[in-house]
């Protein structure tokens, strides 16, 4: 059970297809991640702000579907930097197929885990141990739409993981995403008494969470190439241009940020008030 997921002594005789990346492309995922998280900030404070349950409700879904968009899109934008070698692909162009079932259900993950993660910020309580679970919650969220949208990919490879590397990319996500989420609760303390605040920094470093997990997990990936019959087999999957796909998904997942920052805006001019005190706990 442990070779089916891990890389190990029996996989030795498969050909280990090396890896190579487009820099600038991965500037472009690192940005979209950022942007993401900026952009989640002003929803968590429509959160905390909201004068119903069923308006704080509203917004963590506004926030879990738009940060896990940017996820998702962090994620796809970083496969499309990723150069794979085209008759690994089954085609001249190299477009990679995938499952659109685990494509989707990987998405969903990374919403699910984004709104969950929200709602323990957004009670601003003090306690450590919220904001660790908070961070557990996103960071293994992010982690599982990872090997999610891995596992949709269709190829003549099998797809192996080294346990250490792995075991980084999870650790790096928890860690990093708990230190977000913590100072994510420092600003909207901040601006709830009108003082200075890190937003743009604690936005920054989200976004290195989401994507040092990524290319952490990629570090981690190893593409075994399968020969002989196996390599004669229809992939199966929906065969998608790795760059009309990135800039697509890029496309709609800027659409939805920008739609949620401008909502979050509109919201908060509406009710022209303070952030309400913090609950304690």
């Amino acid at each position: 059970m442990f070779s089916e997921f891990f890389v190990t002594e029996q996989h030795a005789q498969f050909y280990d297809v090396e890896q190579s990346y487009t820099f600038w492309l991965v500037l472009v995922s690192y940005a979209i991640a950022a942007f993401a998280a900026f952009v989640s900030f002003y929803v968590v404070e429509r959160v905390v702000a909201a004068p119903t349950p069923n308006a704080r409700l509203r917004w963590l879904a506004t926030g879990g579907a738009a940060m896990g968009a940017g996820i998702w899109s962090m994620h796809f934008s970083g496969m499309m930097a990723l150069e794979m070698p085209a008759w690994l692909c089954g085609n001249a162009n190299g477009d990679i197929h995938y499952d659109p079932t685990l494509t989707v259900v990987s998405a969903v993950f990374a919403m699910l885990a984004s709104g969950f993660a929200f709602y323990f910020v957004s009670k601003q309580s003090k306690k450590l141990g919220s904001l660790l679970v908070a961070g557990v919650i996103l960071g293994g969220g992010i982690g599982l739409m990872h090997y999610t949208g891995m596992a949709a990919m269709r190829m003549y490879a099998i797809i192996r993981y080294d346990p250490v590397w792995f075991a980084v990319s999870i650790l790096a996500a928890v860690v990093l995403a708990s230190y977000a989420l913590w100072q994510m609760s420092y600003t909207l303390e901040a601006r709830r008494q009108e003082r200075s605040n890190n937003r743009g920094v604690a936005a920054l470093i989200m976004g290195l969470a989401i994507t040092l997990m990524h290319y952490a997990g990629m570090a981690s990936t190893h593409f075994l190439a399968v020969s002989g019959e196996e390599a004669k087999e229809p992939l199966g999957g929906i065969a998608l241009n790795g760059t009309v796909v990135g800039v697509a998904i890029t496309a709609v997942a800027v659409v939805i940020l920008g739609m949620a920052l401008f909502a979050a805006n509109k919201e908060a001019q509406r009710q022209s008030q303070p952030l309400p005190a913090a609950q304690g706990g």
